[in-house]
């Protein structure tokens, strides 16, 4: 009996399902809760110990910059969620020309913020192209440089976000409720009013969480136009390379954004659960045929579409720019920025290397994080947690934290070799960006056929091989979707990599920031125009029919094949010749 249970504990030991899991749980648990733990300890120590008050100014300073966070976020929620919902309305019940509508308003979505903040320098700064418009008008603009910049900037980088979510909100309302209403005398403003806003509550409600999200952690944008406006990320960082502030003072800001970003979590999960269990279907969409409506929709949709992407018509003008001074256009046109960009190679190539490193590691995580959250019970629970944590946290947090824990390492000569080089950045990459294949594989396993798993387990087949077999083929075209989608998401992201870079290691985000904030515009832009192009490159990859393409290149292959004769295996016009 005691040999026989050691068998079976060695056999689940060696299963290659469980090391996979053990070895997520424990990248999770390394990259992860480990450095957000050390950094809430040794705050909670700093505080337990009376020096939370020592300088006496930082309660003070913790305040206001808690309060200016929480104001700016807000304050885009609002105005994001009042752009958005006429948005999905207009385009998902009403105007013709949708799929156009949609493609051009969710564009800006795929850029990244320091790039939007970027775009509104050019247009809105002292000499921007609506600034000189604005002053021959005789109309004076406003500074941009702090609230109104970052605020500008997130609006237009996230107002596509929240149109998103509520959109796909509509397309869950039957269209047997709209018309049933309609058909007993409701007009359809009261029809909006009252059945379908209530029914989409919930999607209304995690488009804003994530707008605020997103706004309250983004450290691109404020570091770029945020002027003398101070908010939790970006002071984070600033006082983190400082070497002549308190070394405490970031871990303690730090801290603090975990602990308000962790309240918000519980938010974030429960409206995550609620979109995704109450409404899992998808309904044909009823058509309000109101012609002033369709109009004013129409006319509301071209206008914001316009505004969205016109901060990314001006980079590209600006990168074929010799100079821009204080005229609407440049003087001329060239292509020195791009070829200045061909003799710099080094971010382009070290962001190719990095995200093709941290991409697949990514996915595959997420694909067994991804069975371990299916078979439900405490440990999915626990999982589905810790994976939401990278969304809320600010990147910037994450990278401190990482550094705090293995720069010590290294300083004692513990440190893997796998830190030295971009190591250490494509592990802090991976689990940044690791929510978004999560998701993507937790929808995917929603639908596979359980009936086929466990006739496979009927046959004598093993837990492994009926993985391998039979449910990772069901995923391919998700974890397809989950490569591009974590590749989007990766080459493009700047906080954690300002943190947690190596000089030699820097990547087109980073670069593209130290050009704009050193003022050479003109490289920013044609770098700007090169990760657009990379994002759109892979955008364009997730609208392929894969299975469609295989089968042509098949058919080809076998037409182009030459015949083949039963003698030495030439081809068989050769063989008759001879």
């Amino acid at each position: 009996m005691r040999g026989t249970a050691w068998a079976s504990t060695r056999r689940a030991l060696l299963n290659p399902l469980r090391i996979l899991e053990a070895v997520a749980v424990a990248y999770l648990l390394a990259f992860l809760v480990l450095p957000l733990a050390v950094m809430v300890a040794e705050s909670a120590g700093v505080v337990l110990t009376g020096g939370l008050s020592e300088p006496p100014w930082f309660l003070q300073y913790l305040g206001e910059l808690t309060r200016n966070s929480i104001l700016l976020a807000l304050s885009v929620t609002a105005i994001c969620v009042g752009l958005g919902l006429p948005l999905a309305i207009f385009t998902g019940r009403m105007i013709r020309h949708r799929a156009g509508f949609t493609l051009a308003l969710t564009l800006p979505l795929l850029a990244p913020p320091f790039v939007s903040a970027f775009a509104t320098i050019l247009l809105l700064g002292r000499v921007g192209i609506v600034t000189q418009l604005l002053e021959r008008a005789g109309v004076r603009l406003f500074d941009i440089y702090g609230f109104p910049g970052i605020a500008i900037t997130h609006v237009l980088h996230l107002t596509p976000l929240v149109y998103l979510t509520i959109l796909a909100g509509l397309r869950t309302v039957p269209k047997a409720i709209e018309e049933s209403a309609v058909s007993l005398g409701s007009s359809p403003l009261q029809v909006l009013r009252r059945i379908v806003l209530p029914y989409i509550a919930s999607y209304i409600y995690m488009g804003a969480l994530l707008v605020f999200l997103a706004s309250f952690g983004d450290v691109g944008a404020p570091l770029i136009v945020g002027g003398s406006y101070l908010v939790l990320p970006t002071e984070a960082y600033t006082r983190f390379l400082s070497f002549t502030v308190d070394r405490q003072i970031p871990v303690l800001l730090s801290s603090w954004i975990v602990v308000i970003s962790g309240g918000i979590m519980v938010a974030v999960r429960a409206l995550m659960r609620r979109t995704e269990i109450v409404h899992t279907f998808v309904t044909e969409q009823y058509e309000y045929d109101v012609p002033w409506m369709r109009t004013l929709g129409t006319a509301f949709c071209a206008l914001v579409a316009v505004l969205l992407l016109l901060p990314y018509v001006a980079i590209l003008v600006v990168s074929v720019a010799p100079a821009w001074g204080p005229q609407l256009l440049p003087r001329g046109w060239t292509l020195d920025h791009y070829r200045e960009l061909w003799r710099s190679f080094g971010p382009l190539r070290n962001s190719l290397v990095v995200t093709a490193m941290a991409t697949p590691v990514a996915v595959l995580l997420a694909v067994v994080i991804g069975r371990m959250m299916r078979e439900g019970g405490r440990r999915a629970a626990m999982l589905d947690y810790a994976t939401l944590l990278p969304f809320v946290v600010s990147s910037v947090v994450l990278g401190i934290g990482m550094i705090k824990v293995y720069s010590n390492l290294t300083a004692v000569g513990l440190a893997l070799p796998l830190m030295s080089g971009p190591g250490l950045l494509v592990i802090a990459l991976v689990v940044r960006r690791v929510p978004y294949p999560v998701r993507v594989m937790n929808a995917a396993y929603t639908r596979i056929d359980r009936s086929l798993e466990e006739c496979s387990f009927s046959l004598g087949a093993s837990p492994t091989r009926t993985f391998a077999s039979v449910t990772l083929p069901q995923l391919y075209p998700a974890m397809l979707a989950a490569l591009i989608i974590t590749f989007i998401q990766v080459i493009s992201e700047l906080g954690i990599t300002l943190i947690v870079h190596r000089p030699e290691w820097r990547t087109i985000p980073v670069q593209i920031y130290g050009y704009a904030t050193e003022g050479y515009l003109g490289r920013a832009g044609a770098l700007s125009i090169v990760l657009l192009a990379l994002v759109g490159l892979a955008v364009m990859m997730t609208q392929l029919d894969y299975r469609r393409l295989a089968g042509r290149l098949s058919r080809g292959l076998r037409g182009a094949a030459p015949a083949r004769s039963d003698v030495g295996g030439e081809p068989a016009t050769q063989h008759s010749q001879r």
